[in-house]
């Protein structure tokens, strides 16, 4: 029998090993997130300094989320392949290589490449990183390393803003956002150095994994036939037929999904996971609250700032209440929910209809010195709502994934979430300076019709959880 001293340095070793693990996949996670956290607060020094107008504007804050989406599950399907390692690897490299083509773009067309470029970067990684703490980890220990990418996200949208804001404060105008779009590259190099002394090789390869390449085409083509209409000028019947088209496309997805299946192939979306209406109700409430959150986000973030003419750092640090409070009750609010079930999840999501209530009244009926205590208010109750939301919902969904299909199910809901931030932020920052284009000091009318989208999405994740409620009560 082996001493028990070598057994005990054997598990040290291991677990070390582990926490390696965890560490580059919470690195990724902050890294890839951070992105997402920086940019809005940089939009209003990119539309100066490029002169970006409102559809270029729309495809900067949408792209990232487009590609990111759409790289999901084709990338999780390869890592089966080719292994986690190397495609986490390859991921992060063009996630930094787009960022730094991003920093040094001429024209807003070109940081709009880098950006769908960086999402398929982020999207490839981030599929990784769930792959590795699924195969890698289970019971307890899944729940620490997903709490650890978790918290790790919550990092990112802490600090983003706040950096982006001192780096706009500190160098000029054209160089400011050029350096805010390069911040996440030195967390992305350290990270891939991270990965590639410390990352385990993948045991064991899956050969023959299917994509769904038609299924993946379908519903990119679908997305941006309704994204067209909401950043070019087609025209009324243009714009009609585009939004026809796109509808088409998805009952013809729906049609190839179902044949995909039939076939033995693993489609995007399993018609099992359409079957359980605890799985579509839950995704539904998640789809409609990520892009009325990020949609709320960035047009709030356009008014401190144009609007209110306050500086980067200053706007971040009135709204980054709203990130601590997510942070602070993601900790304890899956607790909450297990006693509470849905209804704590309805609750969140009318605080914050009340909450994007507040935004209006206060840009509109307030004086101004006023104004910046009600947002840090409104951020607070902001976050608070989403520790409410995000993760226990998260969880409360994919109990309801059907046997053997949680990868296929955990990476269909993110998806759509993107899906649905890619659509929002372009519709909602186009009604926001669409106004502000026929009318250049109409702020309030501008921020009280571009959240109005946001509230109707709200009472659309609203009315899904509870019906889920009702569903879940009998």
């Amino acid at each position: 029998m082996r001493p028990i001293a070598a057994l005990q340095a054997e598990l040290e070793e291991t677990r070390a090993v582990s926490r390696k693990d965890v560490f580059v996949c919470a690195a990724a996670g902050f890294t890839t997130l951070l992105d997402s956290a920086v940019l809005s607060i940089g939009v209003p020094a990119i539309r100066s300094s490029l002169d970006a107008g409102t559809s270029e504007v729309q495809w900067i804050l949408a792209s990232y989320s487009l590609t990111f989406g759409l790289a999901l599950v084709p990338a999780g399907r390869l890592g089966d392949v080719i292994g986690r390692r190397r495609l986490f690897l390859i991921g992060l490299s063009l996630f930094s290589v787009m960022g730094l083509i991003g920093a040094f773009a001429a024209e807003p067309w070109m940081i709009v490449a880098a950006r769908l470029g960086q999402g398929i970067g982020a999207g490839t990684v981030s599929s990784q990183v769930l792959g590795i703490i699924t195969d890698r980890y289970s019971g307890r220990e899944r729940a620490k390393a997903l709490g650890a990418y978790s918290t790790a996200g919550g990092l990112a949208g802490l600090c983003g803003p706040i950096l982006g804001g001192v780096v706009l404060g500190v160098a000029d105008l054209d160089v400011g956002w050029r350096l805010l779009l390069l911040l996440n590259v030195p967390f992305a190099l350290v990270t891939l150095a991270a990965a590639a002394a410390w990352l385990r090789k993948d045991s064991s390869r899956r050969s023959g994994a299917s994509i769904d390449v038609v299924g993946l085409i379908a519903l990119g083509v679908a997305t941006l036939l309704l994204l067209f209409p909401m950043v070019s000028s087609l025209g009324a019947t243009l714009s009609a037929i585009s939004v026809i088209g796109s509808a088409g496309v998805l009952v013809g997805f729906w049609f190839w999904e179902k044949q995909f299946a039939a076939g033995g192939g693993t489609p995007v979306l399993l018609p099992g996971l359409v079957q359980s209406r605890g799985y579509t109700l839950g995704t539904m409430v998640a789809m409609f609250w990520f892009g009325a959150i990020l949609a709320l986000q960035a047009v709030l973030s356009l008014y401190l700032i144009e609007g209110l003419g306050y500086p980067a750092l200053q706007a971040a640090l009135i709204m980054v209440g709203s990130s601590i409070l997510m942070a602070v009750t993601s900790a304890f609010g899956w607790r909450v929910v297990v006693r509470l079930g849905r209804t704590a999840v309805i609750g969140a999501v009318v605080l914050e209809l009340f909450v994007v209530a507040g935004y209006v009244s206060t840009i509109n009926f307030l004086p101004r010195e006023l104004t910046v205590p009600a947002f840090v208010v409104l951020a607070v109750l902001s976050g608070l709502a989403s520790g409410f939301v995000d993760a226990p919902n998260r969880g409360m969904t994919l109990e309801y994934a059907p046997a053997g299909a949680n990868g296929v199910a955990a990476g269909f809901l993110q998806l759509s979430q993107r899906l649905s931030a890619t659509i929002s932020l372009a519709a909602v920052s186009g009604i926001y300076l669409g106004v502000l284009a026929a009318n250049e000091n109409n702020y309030g009318r501008a921020v009280a019709l571009g959240l109005g989208v946001c509230a109707l999405m709200l009472l659309g994740s609203l009315t899904c959880a509870v019906i889920d409620g009702r569903r879940r009560r009998k």
